[in-house]
C-alpha cells in the first residue's frame, strides 16, 4: 500500500531510453542500422515508462520542484529583458 502511495523515484525505462538514445545518436554508421535499432530501443523504454511507472507522492514532488524551477528561470529571463 505504501509503495502505491509513495510511487517511484523516477520513471521506469529511463535507462533503456538512454541506451537507445546513445545507440541511435552516438553510434552512427553508413547503413543506419544503429539508428533504427537505437530508436527501437528508445521506443521500448517509452512504452515501459508509460505502462509500469507508479506515479505517486515522490514523482509529484519532483514534478512540482521542476515546475517551480522553470517558472523561476522564466521570471529571471523576463526580468533581464530591456525594452
Amino acid at each position: 500500500m505504501f509503495r502505491d502511495l509513495l510511487g517511484d523515484y523516477e520513471a521506469k525505462g529511463k535507462v533503456v531510453q538512454g541506451v537507445g538514445r546513445f545507440i541511435a545518436l552516438g553510434l552512427d554508421d553508413p547503413f543506419h542500422i544503429t539508428t533504427i535499432t537505437g530508436f527501437t530501443i528508445y521506443g521500448i523504454g517509452k512504452y515501459i515508462e508509460k505502462k509500469r511507472t507508479n506515479y505517486g507522492i515522490r514523482m509529484a514532488k519532483l514534478d512540482i520542484e521542476n515546475i517551480r524551477k522553470e517558472i523561476r528561470e522564466s521570471i529571471l529571463d523576463i526580468s533581464t529583458i530591456r525594452f
